[in-house]
């Protein structure tokens, strides 16, 4: 369509109205080739309301897949950015979009790093969900990227309409790329800071939750007995998950001193993730010990 940008960044904003203004001000002044939309959870920050950007609301309870999904659906580029209002932007995080390929990838993933006067709290999150994105990394094709810091061909996303539906959860979509023959890659001057707001409480919710959702959609690609062997081997998900996450940090000598303060709290969100990966388990074994074969929804991840 004729004028249409060249590209679109979707910011989904699930919490953290507290740095909307540091993304105001990067995408200040951008040109007529590039829309910015902030899907909001519930109402529209006031900062929103008053620039020169697209901002449109989902339900309180809509999980940050849901966002990035229907801002994909609103948008208008053909190259479509996503990252949420937890992070802040590196200074050349814009530049180093416009010059991504995705003539040659079909995702392009940036590295993430934190905040150095983060709170032991913020550490813990950063560690659980980024640390496989932790500076440095090397350029060049990968199995997996962090939607949190990527950009996509938007239409090999909206050829997926069933698993949009449910909202842009990465891993069900890198998977059929894969099958597709096509690929992603990693770039690590496109950089994000986290800084996060959600409290200890908030963020392992959202970790069950989001637990949930990957047990559904795990156990659903499974056959029965299958899905009872990943329900009853769920107990070692978190020594699992907590291991890969210490060897990761291990290689990374500048971050030991603040994983040895975060530890507490990072051994808890991984046991609520596990909860949430097990319930979701036995939400699907037991609809099909019932005779049901229907599809969980995964939109509010319920």
């Amino acid at each position: 369509m004729a004028g249409s940008p060249a590209l679109s960044i979707v910011i989904a904003v699930e919490d953290g109205a507290a740095n909307v203004p540091a993304w105001l001000d990067a995408v200040n002044g951008v040109g007529c080739d590039v829309e910015v939309l902030f899907g909001c959870a519930g109402s529209i920050p006031d900062q929103l309301s008053c620039a020169s950007v697209t901002a449109f609301s989902c339900p309180r309870t809509a999980l940050v897949p849901l966002l990035w999904s229907e801002g994909i659906l609103r948008a208008r580029g053909n190259a479509v950015a996503l990252t949420t209002s937890q992070f802040v932007p590196d200074p050349r995080w814009l530049a180093r979009l416009a010059k991504v390929d995705l003539k040659r990838w079909v995702g392009v993933g940036g590295a993430i790093d934190n905040d150095p006067q983060s709170s032991p709290m913020n550490w813990a999150v950063f560690f659980l969900r980024y640390s496989a994105f932790m500076p440095p990394l090397k350029a060049g094709e990968t199995v997996e990227i962090a939607a949190d810091n990527a950009v996509y061909d938007r239409a090999a996303v909206l050829a997926h309409p069933d698993l949009l539906a449910d909202g842009f959860w990465e891993p069900s979509f890198h998977r059929r790329f894969r099958a597709a023959g096509a690929k992603l890659a990693l770039d690590p001057e496109l950089l994000v800071i986290y800084r996060g707001t959600l409290t200890p409480r908030d963020f392992a919710w959202r970790r069950y939750l989001h637990g949930r959702a990957y047990g559904i959609e795990r156990a659903e690609r499974a056959g029965l007995a299958r899905n009872a062997g990943l329900l009853l081997s769920s107990p070692f998900v978190t020594p699992l998950l907590l291991a890969r996450t210490l060897s990761r940090i291990s290689r990374r000598s500048h971050y030991r001193t603040s994983l040895a303060r975060a530890l507490p709290l990072l051994a808890r969100f991984t046991l609520a993730w596990n909860v949430g990966e097990a319930s979701g388990y036995a939400l699907v074994l037991a609809k099909r010990i019932q005779g049901g074969v229907s599809r969980f929804r995964r939109r509010h991840a319920q």
